[in-house]
């Protein structure tokens, strides 16, 4: 008796949502390969590598995450250019991510949806934008910089969704601490690889980054500017420092690095870092995250990061200010420094101990001092005349500009204080928008501090919002809106919430 075969339906739904998924990745990559290198070899490789992680996406949504989790400080290298934007890697990986989630959650019903009260101030805001654009100049641009706004807000949105269990948290953490460590090895590289001669192609420094400049590199890492670089590195900082304060000898799965597998056990790695403990790797990478945060001369990194040693000294009271606690936290500032004066002094110029110290130090005087106290001023003149409604995402630029419609050669101009830029561009409404989704994030992780029992997660979710605030702090100093890493970081912080407010966490 033959067996009845059934045919594969190649249109149902799953196979088109596929089809769909690989054409985005494909057309993705065209036009990535078609820009840098105009080869048909790159062209199947990279098409091949994007299908191949696109249908890992496409299986495990949140894969794509992971992904996301890994690349979000790689903003200039690893990056190109698509006409007057620049595209990230990160932003790829988002964008293909929210594609499957969108489509298997409409097209297949797959609701993997958890409810998510970050959503009402999302739209909220974004519609404030909307009604922003009524004073809008260049409305290209404000439509432009709307997108990229509402897009991050969304990879923030479904976070929740997708890492919607204890494990996977701290799996996408495990992902950022590793990035991190990359990251930070790379501008360690670019300091000494600039001071030995190794052209600027290869540390990837810019012209203005340069020892040539200052006498010593001021590194950027992955990123395009050095502040956007320390920027990133507050959240991993803030995770480690977290980790550390609230570590206790108990169960090896409150270890951060230790993530078991379905049937709740572990491997043989896993027991052997269990039996080291995570201590010595959170060390090590905070060691060389904060050497990196020294060596970019961000003065607003450094103010964030002096908030969030605050805001750790109220948490944890009683273990910040324990004898061990501060033997620790002393030896890492002095590793770092020691390192940094050890570095100086590999550029043979003794002058640039002096100029560093300057450099860094310095908050009145100075050609971005002065820059920002103009943009301030313009900024403030713009409320008064537009304190309601603004005049429009994005429109600041065009606003100051002499011509609100010719891009100016040094690029559209920035307040440099992202409340400030808000209030000048979205109004007054969208600032009180935005300043009480911050109160809700805040008030939200004092209320996972005050009724959770999970360890791990509560100290997570405490190291990410110092971090936040960290990077709040910093906000003052730079603006852009549409940066990934701050708004997955606030996904992340919802995400764990969630998970650490439930009565049975997995």
């Amino acid at each position: 008796m033959a067996l009845a075969i059934e045919k594969p339906n190649i249109f149902s739904k799953e196979n088109i949502v596929k089809t769909i998924v690989v054409f985005v990745a494909c057309t993705i990559t065209g036009v990535l390969v078609n820009d840098q290198y105009k080869s048909v070899f790159m062209f199947l490789i990279g098409a091949m590598v994007f299908i191949a992680l696109s249908l890992a996406i496409f299986k495990k949504p949140y894969f794509g995450l992971f992904l996301v989790a890994f690349f979000l400080p790689f903003e200039r290298l690893g990056s190109f250019e698509a006409g007057s934007m620049t595209i990230r890697i990160s932003q790829i990986f988002a964008l293909i991510t929210l594609l499957v989630y969108g489509m298997t959650s409409l097209a297949l019903k797959k609701n993997n949806y958890v409810k998510n009260p970050l959503i009402v101030f999302v739209f909220l805001f974004s519609g404030v934008s909307i009604l922003s654009l009524i004073g809008a100049q260049n409305m290209v641009r404000s439509l432009t910089i709307f997108g990229f706004n509402f897009f991050v807000m969304l990879v923030a949105l479904i976070i929740p969704s997708l890492i919607n269990s204890k494990e996977l948290f701290k799996k996408i953490v495990w992902v950022i601490l590793l990035s991190s460590f990359v990251v930070a090895i790379y501008g360690l590289f670019q300091f000494v690889g600039d001071m030995i001669g190794i052209p600027k192609e290869i540390t990837g420094l810019r012209n203005i980054y340069t020892s040539e400049v200052f006498g010593f590199p001021r590194i950027q890492g992955t990123s395009s500017e050095p502040l956007y670089f320390a920027n990133f590195l507050l959240i991993p900082i803030g995770i480690c420092l977290a980790l550390i304060l609230a570590r206790k000898k108990g169960d090896v799965k409150d270890n951060i690095f230790v993530v078991t597998d379905e049937k709740n056990k572990l491997t043989k790695m896993q027991k052997i870092i269990s039996e080291l403990g995570g201590s010595t790797i959170l060390f090590i990478i905070l060691g060389l995250v904060a050497l990196n945060l020294v060596l970019t001369v961000s003065r607003g990194a450094y103010l964030g990061f002096a908030g969030m040693l605050v805001l750790f000294a109220l948490f944890y009271f009683k273990s910040f200010f324990s004898p061990k606690r501060i033997i620790v936290i002393v030896m890492v500032a002095l590793i770092a420094i020691v390192s940094t004066i050890y570095l100086l002094k590999f550029t043979r110029k003794d002058v640039n101990i002096k100029n560093f110290t300057e450099q860094a130090t310095e908050f009145e005087e100075g050609a971005s001092i002065e820059e920002r106290y103009s943009t301030y001023k313009q900024a403030w003149f713009i409320i008064q005349r537009n304190p309601l409604l603004g005049v429009g995402v994005g429109g600041f630029g065009p606003e100051v500009a002499q011509g609100p419609m010719s891009v100016p050669k040094n690029g559209w101009a920035i307040v440099n204080n992202e409340y400030l830029e808000i209030w000048a561009e979205n109004g007054i409404f969208g600032l009180l928008i935005f300043l009480a989704m911050i109160f809700f994030v805040f008030f939200r992780t004092i209320k996972v501090w005050v009724k959770s029992n999970d360890f791990i997660l509560k100290t997570l979710v405490v190291g990410m919002t110092v971090a936040f605030a960290g990077i709040l702090i910093q906000y003052m100093t730079f603006s852009s809106l549409y940066i990934i890493h701050i708004w997955f970081l606030i996904g992340l912080i919802i995400a764990g919430q969630s998970l650490a407010l439930k009565k049975n966490n997995i």
